[in-house]
């Protein structure tokens, strides 16, 4: 991960409190103090022995104990932040042009599974879920040449001036073949590196062939994103789409293709798609990764290191799909309180441990401020997770030596 996370128990060396006046404080016993119930602007003193400017927020140093706020101080303890576990399920393109020649000789298919064997290996991807299926997959049958409605054609369609576009190849059109992953989602790499090996296996018995049904392919990948979501709970599950050209067979209108893209974000538990695209065929992919919820393609320049771009791609959505999403601890006695938890951020816990800011807490990501240092929970009714609004993960996330630490026991700060 980017971000090195550990835990810490706030002690007397944590003195100082975040500019936007936390109302967090110090106690030599090793706890952490908060005020109770402060609003943006707060009552809680700051460090007086000086301070820093980091990543747009203002931090103080060195000061003793703080005022308390409101009602007194409580006494609260840190407990180690994690990620939510990913899981993603890839969505290969094996269609005939990814036999099509890239910069340094080889093909586009070869350079993409390569690059895929190579994240799978990689050691950043231990503990990621990853299922593979490809597209167009056959359906063992055959298509009727001549129509005169889409209903003519069944998986073959649509109906084009009499003619079923899907004709002349085998390629389903059924979503649910493609929700039937070859390589189910488990966990990276496996016992026995096992998982590595059946997704390394895998991409040895496909290749390149016939043609692009996107809509039907999109369709039971977030089907099956779904379907696996629902049952872990708390995961964050992805689709990956990886194409190197625009739909060409099933239902190829590109309002329709995004509808799927975005039926995927709306739908429960939310599913985003992000999308690869490799070749120069790319005019729909922006406007499928927009409408499923993750802005723009990441578009593979074949004059250049194919396999590279590819795993970088890979690895930056690692990182984004992940976000700044944590599970919430259970305290060590009793039950917890989801009223009283608070989110703490150390830029740099080695050379400054005593500089900290304590995030504010709004009801939902409509109400993050846009300067950043806020988090919600993902359901105020059955909280699942702990976000940290995109403000505040944009200034987190990049830091390296930065560590977030859960707090338990006090108020939550609020905005």
């Amino acid at each position: 991960m980017a971000r090195f996370l550990s835990a810490v128990f706030v002690g007397g060396a944590l003195c100082a409190v975040g500019a936007i006046g936390a109302g967090a404080s110090c106690k030599a016993n090793g706890s952490s103090t908060f005020g109770n119930g402060h609003g943006a602007s707060g009552t809680g003193a700051s460090g007086t022995g000086g301070g820093f400017n980091t990543g747009g927020w203002n931090f103080g140093t060195g000061g003793g104990a703080g005022h308390t706020g409101q009602g007194g101080g409580c006494a609260g303890s840190s407990i180690q932040a994690q990620k939510i576990p990913l899981d993603m399920y890839v969505m290969l393109d094996q269609s005939g042009s990814m036999d099509s020649t890239v910069n340094g000789g080889g093909t586009a298919w070869a350079a993409v599974t390569g690059a895929l064997g190579a994240f799978v290996q990689q050691p950043e991807a231990i503990g990621i879920g990853v299922g593979l299926q490809y597209f167009p997959l056959s359906t063992g049958g055959s298509c009727p040449a001549l129509c005169t409605a889409d209903p003519d054609c069944g998986p073959c369609g649509p109906c084009f001036f009499g003619i079923c576009l899907g004709a002349g190849s085998n390629d389903s059109c059924n979503a649910a073949d493609y929700a039937t992953p070859e390589v189910p989602i488990q966990t990276l790499p496996g016992p026995n590196n096992s998982v590595v090996n059946a997704i390394l296996g895998s991409l040895q018995q496909h290749g390149p062939t016939t043609n692009t049904p996107t809509s039907a392919a999109l369709e039971g990948a977030i089907d099956y994103a779904q379907a696996w979501g629902q049952q872990h709970a708390d995961h964050v599950t992805i689709v990956v789409l990886a194409t190197d050209g625009d739909p060409t067979e099933c239902d190829t209108d590109l309002a329709h293709i995004n509808a799927i893209a975005a039926a995927g974000v709306n739908g429960t538990p939310k599913i985003l798609t992000f999308v690869i695209g490799v070749g120069t065929s790319l005019t729909a992919l922006n406007g499928i990764a927009a409408a499923g919820g993750t802005g723009a393609a990441f578009l593979v320049d074949t004059g250049q290191n194919v396999n590279q771009q590819f795993l970088d791609a890979l690895n930056v959505i690692q990182g984004q799909a992940l976000g700044c999403n944590y599970t919430i601890p259970q305290p060590q006695q009793g039950e917890l309180d989801y009223g009283k938890v608070n989110v703490r951020y150390t830029p740099d816990p080695a050379n400054a441990p005593g500089v900290f800011e304590d995030f504010l807490k709004v009801n939902s990501a409509a109400e993050c401020p846009p300067s950043g240092g806020a988090w919600y929970y993902d359901d105020n009714q059955n909280p699942q997770q702990i976000i940290l609004c995109d403000a505040t993960c944009a200034l987190v996330a990049p830091n390296a030596n930065g560590k977030i630490d859960i707090v338990l026991g006090c108020e939550s700060i609020i905005q």
